[in-house]
């Protein structure tokens, strides 16, 4: 079930938790995930961040801020556009002084290009693969008109392509988009194409003397991306030279000009002979072995995914069915989506509360339709065996398919559904190799991934808050209780985050406040988050504003996905160390969810010393 959370209020509480909007260098995002580029990365808040039920996960990865939502992102960056001034063309260029490296800058770009065009290129290419098997099937015929007229709806993305990324360019490059497009239409105009068609000549000669090489640009993408780059400057440096009067008409004159002459004499034929080399070089690794060429790819794809990397491989894959007609990537990212896909499934053997099978389930459905990222970040980073094991998965089908050299003859988001676009030679090997990542990564996880600990003994089955309607916090430490109003931090003693209780520990240890699973460890082992049967959400946060001792003076004795009792020590804070570094030793639990709670009773007296285990509060569960 898809939960509502106000768009626009998260969008705030995403900017207030990323040092405000004046820290913000550029924002866009993908089908899954926002991505930020921050001046200052120390300023971000990732406890809030990852304590939002809006977010799947939040990550830091080559130099961007990427929060997990899911497929519905755009949604949330509708109103996040608008409060940063994205959308008004509000300049927010990077601070000097601070360098990117290459690979980041790289990734900054393919990933904000390609992001806002994968659904045009999913779509057109869900439809392509459709009707390619309904031709291999001999149910339809690719010369009757229904078929053509199908076809041009499917085709149009791919053979004009270079208009689509034109657009999609011009905003991460920060110029005007019309004037990209012009550019697109102008390597793709019907005189070059005539041309490269007729094969007369191969190149113009521009003013008598000045060569235009004659290429074929239509499905092509590096050189319509580094031409748009070249327009961002020419436009800005003209706009600067020339006077406020003559700007409105002579800036995108001399503009057009100047950038589209450069991109036919000199960027489009270096990015084309750029794409011609990048995918000789993956032919080359298949050249020497296709099964290492499978398990290299297929070994990395996952991780890929993981880290945002994997818009790399895109305009690879776009460049090998521009110059070959097909590819073998894009079938070994179709086996790496299936191995997550049967890895997270198998976590639904080794979950226990209903909320976590409904994670895993969601996230094993998504996995099918092509969307890995729910399954990730919600359930294989949890347990990482059970990464590992669709890692395996998807390079021993990816090697596997590559051996009998599946491929696939056009763009097709890699699905359960996009099966039918194999249909023909290599149709048999397909499911095969769907089959093995399945599987696989399925046996694997359900070996590698340990079961979670049953409680046994009549003692501990009493202390499990069994029946659905009600939770018992118990006393976590050997202190003294108090109330979250107490507290010295108003995000707590405001309840903000939600209900609960305080506590100050006598001897530091701390013991799990209910029964239930360990679901997240923060990676500061402040903070720790437990899972009850029931599905309520439990946080034990130990100190106020201690992640900034990075783990220092913290010990945690459990990890995530293990269960737990109120018997069970799971962490222990070195008292000492919070003093020395003059912070606040309150321990904080609070149920997180309060959507799920009707009303929290507390024990009469709490005075004095609380030994653990003892009942301090009751939640009612809703009904």
């Amino acid at each position: 079930m898809t939960i509502w959370f106000d768009r626009k209020t998260v969008a705030k509480e995403i900017i207030a938790n990323i040092g405000g909007k004046e820290n913000v260098n550029n924002a866009w995002h993908c089908m899954t995930r926002l991505r930020f580029d921050l001046k200052d990365k120390d300023k971000i808040n990732y406890d809030n961040l990852n304590q939002n039920p809006a977010f799947v996960g939040v990550k830091y990865q080559s130099d961007q801020l990427q929060i997990v939502i899911g497929t519905n992102v755009a949604e949330y960056f509708t109103p996040l556009s608008k409060l940063l001034g994205l959308e008004s063309g509000e300049n927010r260029k990077q601070e000097k002084g601070e360098k990117k490296g290459i690979v980041s800058l790289f990734m900054d770009t393919v990933s904000g290009v390609f992001g806002p065009i994968v659904p045009a290129i999913a779509g057109a290419g869900m439809i392509k693969g459709l009707m390619a098997g309904l031709v291999a099937l001999n149910i339809i015929s690719d010369t009757t008109p229904t078929f053509q007229v199908i076809d041009m709806l499917a085709s149009g993305v791919f053979t004009f392509l270079p208009f689509f990324v034109a657009a999609s360019a011009a905003k991460i490059f920060k110029t005007n988009q019309y004037l990209a497009i012009a550019i697109a239409a102008t390597i793709q105009f019907p005189t070059m194409i005539a041309a490269v068609e007729a094969g007369d000549i191969s190149q113009f000669l521009l003013f008598g003397f000045l060569p235009v090489p004659v290429f074929n640009y239509a499905g092509t993408v590096i050189p319509i991306i580094f031409a748009v780059l070249a327009l961002s400057y020419i436009y800005r440096g003209v706009d600067k030279i020339l006077p406020k009067a003559l700007r409105t008409v002579f800036t995108p004159t001399f503009s057009l000009f100047l950038a589209g002459l450069l991109t036919l004499v000199v960027i489009g034929p270096i990015g084309i002979h750029l794409g011609n080399l990048l995918a000789n070089g993956v032919s080359w690794l298949f050249t020497i072995s296709p099964i290492l060429a499978g398990v290299i790819v297929g070994a990395i794809r996952p991780i890929a995914i993981l880290t945002g990397l994997h818009h790399a491989m895109t305009p690879i894959a776009l460049q090998n069915f521009a110059n070959q007609g097909y590819d073998m990537l894009m079938p070994m990212m179709f086996m790496a989506n299936m191995a997550i896909t049967g890895a997270t499934a198998a976590i639904y053997t080794k979950v226990v509360s209903k909320e976590e099978k409904s994670i895993v389930v969601s996230s094993a459905v998504s996995g099918l339709l092509g969307i890995t990222e729910p399954a990730l970040f919600g359930v294989l980073t949890k347990y990482k065996k059970a990464f590992i094991a669709a890692t395996i998965g998807s390079s021993v089908a990816s090697a596997f398919i590559s051996f009998f050299g599946v491929r696939i003859y056009g763009y097709i988001l890699s699905s359960i559904f996009s099966l039918p676009a194999y249909i023909g030679q290599y149709f048999i090997f397909a499911v095969l190799g769907i089959l093995i990542s399945l599987i696989l990564s399925f046996v694997l996880a359900y070996m590698m991934v340990p079961k979670p600990k049953q409680v046994e003994d009549k003692e501990d089955k009493e202390d499990k808050e069994t029946f659905e309607g009600q939770v018992e916090l118990r006393s976590v430490t050997d202190g003294v209780y108090l109330p979250l109003e107490a507290v010295g931090d108003e995000v707590f003693s405001t309840k903000l985050i939600g209900d609960g209780y305080a506590m100050k520990s006598n001897t530091g240890d701390i013991y799990s406040p209910v029964s239930g699973t360990i679901t997240t460890v923060f990676p500061t082992k402040h903070a720790v988050g437990i899972t009850t049967e029931n599905g309520i959400e439990i946080l034990i946060h130990m100190g106020i504003d201690t992640v900034s001792l990075n783990g220092q003076g913290f010990e945690v004795f459990e990890k995530e996905g293990e269960s737990v009792t109120p018997k069970t020590k799971v962490a222990h804070m070195d008292l000492k160390v919070l003093e020395n570094a003059k912070k606040d030793p309150s321990i904080i639990v609070v149920i997180t969810n309060m959507d799920k709670v009707e009303r929290i009773s507390s024990k009469d007296q709490l005075k004095g010393n609380q030994q653990p285990g003892i009942i301090l509060k009751k939640a009612i569960l809703s009904i």
